[in-house]
């Protein structure tokens, strides 16, 4: 008898056990339920002002703050796989739907927090995509300057011998002539011979006419070209060539023999 009555005892003790636990458990939901309703579902623990200002000075972490952010979003979304299990497991093996149903409740708040999360972390690519783009407008901008800058320093120590009242237009006859230097618009390039023409030729093409190679303009159709034939109007003509690919305008390109 007493060994019954001890088993009962013990049961007892462990169902109220159970319900002072899911009581506890209710009292703890609506507390947190009150504390959520009168609060901004914001991402308050981020101050946009200040993470405005790592994104503007330290883009690096930025980076490494919004990875960590996408990485917490995912353990989020695991933990409400893991509660959906154990509000499932309750109804399976206790019934306790009532439980359950706070559960899921809880599940939903973590999926606010998820939604809250990633609209953060498309803020923070916008301001950075922002920034970053500023940043390549300045640094092209420079780079630009510096060029022109190199182009003032080599134009002025272009060889003083060297007549430039006189360039020759590039579609000219150039035979038994010897180019030392050419002029496209603004630019004052030297050269060693014609080999060294087109080399030189090509590289400011590449550099500063990008642009007018994919333009729809027509060039150089009224413009006739000396046909005489020689070594010097074969280099010629390839020069030609790569000033029409890059819809250069002939009498823009001088040369200085």
């Amino acid at each position: 008898m007493l060994g019954k009555t001890f088993y009962k005892k013990n049961d007892a003790e462990l169902e109220t056990a159970k319900m002072f636990n899911e009581i506890s458990e209710k009292k703890e939901f609506k507390n947190k339920e009150s504390q959520n309703n009168s609060k901004n579902n914001s991402l308050c623990i981020l101050d946009k002002e200040t993470i405005g200002y790592i994104i503007n000075k330290f883009s690096p972490m930025s980076v490494e703050i919004r990875e960590s952010l996408n990485n917490l979003s995912k353990t989020l979304e695991s933990t409400i796989d893991y509660i959906e299990d154990k509000s499932s497991n309750i109804i399976k093996t206790e019934r306790n739907f009532e439980l359950s149903d706070y559960y899921r409740k809880i599940s939903v708040e973590v999926y606010d927090m998820i939604k809250n999360i990633n609209e953060y972390v498309k803020w923070m690519e916008t301001e950075y995509e922002h920034e970053n783009n500023d940043f390549k407008e300045t640094t092209q901008n420079s780079i630009e300057e510096i060029n022109e800058n190199i182009s003032e320093i080599e134009n002025k120590n272009i060889d003083n011998n060297i007549n430039f009242e006189n360039g020759i237009e590039i579609y000219k006859d150039f035979s038994t002539k010897e180019p030392k230097a050419f002029k496209l618009n603004k630019d004052i390039v030297r050269v060693d011979d014609w080999d060294d023409l087109l080399v030189k030729t090509a590289e400011i093409l590449t550099k500063k006419y990008k642009e007018s190679k994919h333009s729809n303009k027509t060039v150089n159709k009224d413009i006739k070209i000396s046909e005489k034939k020689s070594n010097e109007n074969t280099f010629r003509n390839t020069v030609i060539e790569m000033l029409n690919e890059y819809k250069i305008n002939l009498n823009d390109f001088r040369l200085y023999c």
